[in-house]
């Protein structure tokens, strides 16, 4: 029986969020996983695990006390849709940090083989499928 895709990233949002271990949620990844930013300026494109780590870390570095929540969407067999709000404050200024992203995940043989990411909610829906 092939393992959920759904239960696999909740899974590993709950590891990097809630048990701050999120080591063993990047070596879930199959090895050429591409983690997939097209909006970040740092660069749009991550591989494998190592990738998707450092972009996190990049990524959450300027903040503290942060704060995700999840919903996930099954888009099919083998894709997810995740929309995440974020809020915590920045490191040097305190300043409040809120954010909402969408991440359209993709599975193969019940690993994470690609994330694609959104800042726009209606188009992370329709590239997921689930917009009508």
């Amino acid at each position: 029986m092939r393992p959920d895709a759904v239960e696999i990233l909740h899974r590993g949002y709950e590891l990097i969020w809630r048990e701050d271990d999120a080591d063993p949620a990047f070596r879930g990844e199959a090895p050429d996983f591409e983690w997939v930013g097209p909006e970040h300026p740092e660069g749009e494109l991550r591989r494998g695990a190592g990738g998707a780590d450092e972009f996190f870390r990049e990524w959450t570095e300027p903040c503290e006390e942060l704060h995700m929540d999840w919903e996930l969407h099954r888009a099919g067999p083998d894709r997810v849709l995740a929309v995440l709000r974020m809020h915590g404050r920045g490191r040097d200024s305190g300043a409040p940090v809120e954010m909402l992203l969408e991440q359209v995940w993709t599975f193969q043989e019940g690993r994470s083989a690609r994330m694609v990411m959104y800042t726009e909610l209606e188009k992370a829906f329709e590239a997921a499928g689930l917009l009508e």
